[in-house]
């Protein structure tokens, strides 16, 4: 078959067709269209969090079909309301409001929306190895140039018709002191600081919690946001339904956090959770969407949450990290440098940064069966679902040391 999709995404040459069923929940395992048979270890780059194919999941949205698929937002759905009361309770903002998107970089666009509104202010921090999704508002977050450099032109110029009220100060990530000369030098010029609590495609890096909790003692003497983009991170793979929970605890809290991927288990939705005061500056017409928060989207994050809940995922999601640990002590890999992250956001850097070693090894390990990404060139990247166990883990180990022998022979 011909390929007619944009060349956005690099050819793999694999066809994915169906889950393998695995009894009592979804799957890890996927079959390609000429029948071999693949660990996925990213998950659809992490939103898989029940696995694939999930039985409780489908009936979910199939039941959701049967009654009302699509809906305007000028008025409420059983879902939609229902979702949000879940998602107020869960995550860590005080007096939670939400709003729906679509995707994850939709919900960065409405969290950067709010902050400039909510502040009156035009000046939000990013920070370098960001990712925070490729639409234009977003992309002015994310740090990688190659995303950025082509666009520059749309949100950096300073001519008197420039559309985007917006500019952006990127700084060292996990450095307090490079955030405080920020704050002396800009303070009233800033609105928020933005950041991913784990930055997932710079490579599984966590914030120390030092910085978390000077990041939101800054915030608050200057009067700005603090916004946490837990897309990747969220909705119970670091073992809480938030990242900044699993970091820096519950005494302290963010003004913003949005989420994606793993909220609907891979069925398109976002979120964008903000306090009740914030969020009463997005008056009616100054957001909205045809599609985010509709009703089948919503039963299917419904579903996802409950299922989370009932069959004890989180638990099982932050002990993944500790397994592999285990694994590596027992079983070392000498091209293993170092092994990051929090729970089920995993990172194994293969050598030094520089080198770029881990492309190859996620080539082999695709041969050998085994899907991951390769975040840098030089750390492969685990987003397994929630369920994976140390059997799992090993199976995924073995390989790596397989495909590292492969490699690098």
């Amino acid at each position: 078959m011909s390929e007619l999709r944009w060349p956005t995404y690099p050819e793999r040459g694999v066809t994915l067709t169906r889950a393998i069923p695995r009894e009592g929940g979804g799957s890890a395992r996927i079959e390609d269209a000429e029948g071999k048979v693949y660990i996925d270890a990213i998950a659809g780059i992490g939103c898989a969090c029940l696995g694939h194919a999930h039985p409780g999941w489908i009936e979910a949205i199939s039941g959701q079909l049967r009654r009302i698929a699509a809906s305007a937002n000028s008025f409420a759905t059983e879902p939609q309301l229902a979702l949000a009361e879940k998602i107020c309770a869960l995550f860590p903002i005080d007096d939670a409001r939400v709003f729906f998107a679509n995707t994850g970089a939709e919900a960065t666009e409405a969290a950067i929306k709010l902050a400039l509104r909510a502040t009156g202010r035009d000046t939000i921090v990013a920070f370098e190895g960001a990712f925070h999704g490729r639409t234009l508002g977003a992309l002015s977050l994310t740090a990688n140039p190659k995303y950025r450099e082509p666009y520059i032109g749309c949100d950096d110029s300073e001519a008197a018709d420039r559309f985007a009220r917006m500019k952006v100060l990127r700084l060292p990530f996990n450095d307090l002191a490079a955030l405080e000369a920020c704050f002396a030098q800009q303070g009233p010029k800033i609105a928020a600081v933005f950041m991913e609590p784990i930055q997932g495609e710079g490579g599984i890096f966590p914030a120390d919690a030092e910085f978390l909790r000077g990041a939101r003692a800054l915030c608050t003497e200057h009067g700005a946001l603090l916004g946490m983009d837990e897309i990747q991170s969220g909705c119970g793979r670091t073992g809480d339904w938030a990242a900044w929970t699993s970091l820096v605890g519950d005494e302290i809290r963010p003004d913003l956090i949005w989420l994606a991927k793993a909220l609907g288990n891979g069925y398109p939705i976002g979120a964008c959770i903000a306090r009740a005061e914030l969020a009463e500056h997005m008056g009616r017409g100054t957001h909205g969407t045809t599609f985010g928060g509709n009703p089948v989207a919503c039963a299917a994050a419904l579903a996802t949450l409950e299922a989370l809940e009932r069959e004890g995922a989180l638990d099982s999601a932050r002990a993944q990290i500790e397994h592999l640990r285990e694994l590596a002590a027992r079983k070392p890999i000498a091209a293993v440098s170092e092994i990051r992250g929090v729970g089920a956001m995993i990172g194994i850097q293969i050598g030094a940064r520089e080198e770029a070693r881990a492309t190859a090894v996620g080539d082999a390990l695709m041969e050998r069966g085994v899907l991951v990404t390769v975040p840098g060139g030089h750390t492969l990247r685990l987003l397994l679902p929630f369920f994976a166990g140390a059997d799992l883990l090993e199976e995924i180990w073995d390989h790596i040391a397989a495909a590292v022998a492969s490699a690098e022979s």
